[in-house]
């Protein structure tokens, strides 16, 4: 029986499609098998984020309307062994995603994975609430940003009702030089504000933005948040990690102070 996750968000832009990626490339370069799903419909970013957008010719609403078979609209490469994926659509027709046609296909990549993972639509709309009741648990991205942090909470909330029996906090982009000088929530601080466990802490790294912008997924690599994201997935994988405290940078000499 697969693992489902949801991971999601209260907003965009913090970093969820980027989360899903890492943890998505960090569990199948572990040995696992692993699908993910891309329901951020109409904007389809996850086969960008990991590189993977050039074999994608078929998508979810393919798949729900009964054109293409699941399996011919899996999209898996040799970069990533034991990984599949399948694409959003980048136009939807009203009321052609459903909680039950979302039921056929995990049902489905149940028999195939070991790992389910969905990346939902930032916010609460109606396809969050059709993914959600699915999910055995769930993975909220936010930042130490007030607004974002209010947000997860309704997500988190809404978790609760629908019975996802697990639900963990990502707090992404934290910046430790601005957490010490009280400009910034610290992850211990949102998760007690929000009542959730918390997963991991990603340290603000400015090489996710050349890696992401190549396609390249931030597990497995030597960036700070690289090695984040491999902490959480062997916390994923049932190892019981501490979670380090982010070291501050230190200013080179020829840099502005």
């Amino acid at each position: 029986m697969a693992n489902i996750y949801v991971i999601t968000s209260g907003k965009g832009g913090v970093g969820k499609t980027t989360a899903a990626a890492a943890i998505g490339a960090g569990l199948a370069a572990a040995g696992k098998r692993v699908a993910l799903i891309d329901m951020d419909l109409g904007l389809r970013n996850l086969d960008v984020a990991l590189g993977l957008e050039t074999l994608v010719f078929y998508h979810i609403g393919d798949v729900l309307k009964g054109s293409i078979k699941l399996e011919d609209a899996l999209v898996s490469s040799d970069r990533y062994p034991g990984l599949s994926l399948l694409a959003a659509a980048q136009s939807v027709q009203p009321g052609s995603i459903t909680t039950d046609g979302l039921k056929n296909i995990t049902e489905a990549l149940t028999a195939i994975s070991e790992y389910i993972l969905i990346d939902c639509p930032a916010g609460i709309g109606e396809y969050f609430r059709a993914v959600i009741p699915l999910a055995d648990e769930g993975i909220v991205i936010t930042t130490p940003v007030v607004s974002a942090v209010r947000d997860a909470d309704k997500v988190l909330h809404l978790l609760e009702e629908a019975g996802v029996r697990r639900r963990r906090v990502l707090v992404n982009a934290v910046r430790p030089e601005l957490v010490k000088k009280g400009s910034m929530m610290e992850a211990r601080d949102i998760t007690d504000v929000l009542g959730a466990e918390l997963l991991g802490v990603i340290p603000d790294d400015d090489e996710v933005i050349g890696m992401v912008n190549e396609g390249k997924p931030v597990s497995g690599t030597r960036s700070a948040a690289g090695a984040a994201y491999d902490r959480i997935v062997r916390r994923l994988l049932g190892e019981e990690l501490p979670i380090p405290p982010l070291k501050i940078k230190k200013k080179g000499w020829f840099r502005r102070r």
